[in-house]
């Protein structure tokens, strides 16, 4: 009731002026944004030029349907333009992998990119633990996806019922760097450098969240050459930050890129290598690969990594 009778007792002159501050205000952000289109039009002028124009003009369509087909791996029914952003993307991220040798960089079809999430859900359910004996537990790791985050979160109890653990990451091909420092985090004091990621704009330290919930005598970690990415990173972070670690198998597969993959529209996204990662003691393993500490390739493995443990 107040704030209406204020509003009546202000003179005409007064609202005008507000009314005008308010109008000119909302005209400046429309001028800035017309300004931000038109300077992004001019800077993509020939892109946008050339979309148009191939798309609408070009006579020999069996060929664009080919190129669609090959690139896209659908028939796009004539709807060039729709399509033409995908089909360039996946044109281009063909050309980085001839050149670089980069496969990790690519576009996912719609087809393709729920394949991918159907297989990495079906992968983590594969992750496991066992009670080994009374003093060690074994704990598979299959991937590292939201879905194996939760699989340690549920079995927090369970992880912390023996003072040893053995730690499987053979043919674990990694997978989310936001998973891997969650689940480092549980086996490191808190603030514990768990990796260094360097962009092309900056570098990006990762460090511990939790207060090491998980806390051994002994952790054994099984490797192989297929042990990657993600599972490297791991490794190193425990290996780098704790005494009682020792790594047991065959030299690990040497991946130190790291990949984002940015959704797009109509169900595409494209993955592309973003960076670079480095372990806590600085050490980018691209190529390289982990050595492990004790070599060892025979099937019973496991039960040669429990026997050092009883050692």
């Amino acid at each position: 009731m107040n704030h209406r009778v204020k509003k009546q007792e202000l003179s005409t002159d007064i609202l005008l002026k507000r009314y005008k501050k308010r109008y000119h205000a909302a005209l400046g952000v429309l001028a800035a944004f017309i300004a931000l289109a038109a300077f992004y039009l001019f800077l993509n002028y020939d892109y946008l030029a050339f979309k148009h124009f191939i798309t609408s003009s070009y006579i020999y369509t069996s060929t664009m349907d080919d190129i669609y087909a090959k690139e896209l791996g659908t028939d796009v029914q004539g709807k060039y333009y729709r399509n033409f952003d995908d089909m360039v993307i996946a044109v281009v991220t063909n050309r980085i992998r001839q050149e670089r040798g980069d496969k990790y960089t690519y576009l996912y079809t719609p087809n393709g990119l729920t394949e991918y999430k159907q297989e990495v859900k079906k992968e983590a359910a594969e992750s496991e633990i066992k009670i080994l004996n009374s003093s060690t537990l074994y704990l598979h790791l299959t991937n590292f996806s939201e879905f194996t985050l939760k699989f340690m979160q549920d079995n927090i109890s369970k992880l912390q019922s023996r003072p040893n653990i053995i730690i499987d990451l053979q043919d674990d091909r990694g997978g989310d760097i936001d998973v891997m420092v969650d689940i480092s985090s549980l086996f490191l004091p808190k603030k514990s450098i768990v990796a260094v990621d360097k962009f092309r704009w900056k570098d990006i330290a990762y460090h511990s969240t939790k207060d090491q919930p998980l806390k051994y005598n002994k952790i054994i970690i099984l490797q192989n050459k297929n042990t990657a990415s993600a599972s490297e990173n791991l490794i190193a972070a425990l290996n780098d930050n704790l005494s009682n670690v020792e790594l047991i198998g065959s030299k690990t597969f040497g991946k130190g890129i790291g990949q984002f993959t940015l959704p797009l529209k109509r169900g595409y996204a494209v993955k592309a290598t973003i960076l670079e990662w480095y372990t806590p003691k600085g050490i980018n393993i691209q190529g390289n690969g982990i050595e492990p500490e004790v070599e060892y390739t025979g099937e019973d493995i496991l039960q040669f990594a429990l026997d050092r443990i009883g050692e």
